[in-house]
């Protein structure tokens, strides 16, 4: 149960963070986008890189415990764990992918 919320709690952020990414506001500054009600986007990807990290030294710390023994790690946490810190990364891939690829186009955009 708290993976299937923790699952969605992340698909909501990823949503979150798709949505900021495609109506954010583009003409003001970070200060002036959270004031106004928008997205800080600076906020917004430090915060999913921290929940990627967080999800890693979970994931590490659970197979570190079932591996020396204590008895209250199961197989099926470990593995869970595991899954979570790996898709969780693999959408932070995706996204730094997007990111360097909007790099590039606004770079080769002639002026």
């Amino acid at each position: 149960m708290n993976t299937n919320m923790n699952l969605d709690a992340m698909r909501a952020r990823m949503e979150a963070m798709a949505l900021a990414a495609k109506g954010g506001p583009s003409s003001t500054s970070p200060a002036d986008a959270s004031a106004a009600g928008g997205v800080d986007f600076q906020s917004l990807l430090k915060n999913a890189i921290n929940q990627v990290n967080d999800a890693q030294n979970t994931a590490q710390a659970k197979a570190q415990d079932f591996q020396m023994g204590k008895s209250d790690t199961s197989l099926e946490e470990v593995i869970t764990s595991l899954q979570k810190a790996n898709l969780s990364l693999q959408g932070m891939i995706a996204v730094r992918n997007k990111l360097v690829d909007a790099y590039k186009d606004i770079t080769n955009i002639q002026v």
